[in-house]
């Protein structure tokens, strides 16, 4: 059973447009964050920066969301996160906005591959995901 990781979002006067609702980028940045919170929720650090530059981690490769109704200013939304799909090196995360009466506001995705680098961003190669990632994200 994959690991989720529930958070409440309340929609601040900032992450909305002129029009008064969510703006798209706001959803991303919320799926990001999100994932940081699967990650520690799994006891997991997602990208290891000791040397002060990341040699193995967890590049986004694909983003993707799909709006259901518009969120507003003030609104709490309660966003679930899951691993959705294993793959050799990568995996999908899936996140679901949810507003108050438990209706779905959003749902997107991101995929992401397990990387390493020996240099500059040039030499990332995607590499196996761990067997102790996968246990721990519940795959």
């Amino acid at each position: 059973m994959p690991l989720t990781s529930r958070h409440e979002i309340t929609v601040e006067w900032g992450d909305c447009d002129p029009a008064g609702i969510v703006y798209y980028p706001s959803y991303f940045r919320w799926c990001d964050q999100a994932t940081y919170r699967l990650f520690l929720a799994a006891g997991l650090k997602r990208d290891d920066i000791t040397s002060g530059q990341w040699k193995e981690g967890t590049p986004l490769v694909k983003a993707e969301c799909s709006f259901r109704r518009p969120s507003q200013h003030g609104e709490k939304l309660v966003m679930e996160s899951h691993v959705s799909r294993f793959g050799t090196s990568s995996f999908t995360i899936s996140h679901l906005f949810r507003d108050a009466s438990g209706a779905v506001a959003a749902e997107g995705t991101e995929t992401r591959i397990w990387a390493r680098k020996d240099g500059d961003a040039r030499s990332l190669k995607s590499v196996p995901i761990p067997d102790d990632v996968r246990k721990k994200l519940g795959g």
